[in-house]
């Protein structure tokens, strides 16, 4: 199980959300392989930490159906989910098309500075292909800046659970895939938001997560 060679800043008061933060970022990019098993001690070694945040965290994990444990023998990562990819992507449309409606009421303009804002940084971090991990946190900054204005957090908890295997399919999308779409699907969604043309903001959002699954769909049948 290899593990990365840079060093990660930590604080022992939060070893268990360090801990889980860091693996799931790690299965996301696939340092942590599919299939491959994951040590409680080498991650306790690693952040040089007591075993009991990490069996902590990897239970986090766990009940998000990112690693599996079997007693006595592994905890196992779990194959990427390719087979029934609208599974993640139809609730997460209809999640984000009901968020964005309830944002439209909402608004203020501090959510529309900081849309511009996430904006500018995801064309930015687009500029690095190869390195799709930032694109991903820019896209969901975004999305959640969104979730955010609608103030319902029941909305924002079901799509934070389903982000997670939606950036495992994601992660080779980012990096192989022209973005400028998304870019602009981004800036159209800040001027609906900004006109409060609830119309336009539902009818884009469910474009935008349209699209992207049936991208998604094509790259994994290639």
């Amino acid at each position: 199980m290899p593990l990365p060679s840079q060093e990660i800043p930590f604080e022992r008061t939060s070893a268990k959300q360090k801990v889980y933060e860091t693996v799931k970022d790690w299965i996301i990019e696939r340092q942590f392989k599919p299939g491959e098993k994951v040590s409680d001690v080498e991650i306790a070694e690693y952040f040089n930490i007591s075993r009991t945040p990490v069996r902590e965290a990897l239970q986090l994990l766990e009940a998000q159906k990112l690693v599996r444990s079997y007693p006595g023998k592994a905890t196992i990562v779990t194959e990427i989910e390719t087979e029934n990819i609208e599974k993640w992507y139809l609730p997460m449309a209809t999640l984000q098309q009901l968020a964005i409606k309830l944002a439209v009421e909402r608004i203020t303009p501090m959510h529309i500075d900081r849309l511009k804002l996430l904006s500018e940084i995801f064309i930015e971090s687009v500029k690095e292909q190869n390195k799709p991990m930032p694109i991903l946190r820019a896209d969901k900054e975004f999305h959640s800046c969104i979730l955010e204005a609608a103030e319902n957090e029941y909305i924002m908890d079901f799509c934070n659970v389903l982000w997670i295997h939606i950036q495992r399919l994601e992660y080779g999308f980012f990096r192989d895939t022209p973005l400028e779409d998304s870019i602009r699907e981004h800036e159209r969604m800040i001027r609906a938001l900004e006109m409060k043309d609830e119309y336009s903001a539902s009818v884009l959002v469910k474009e935008h997560w349209d699209r992207s699954a049936l991208l998604i769909q094509r790259l994994y049948k290639k």
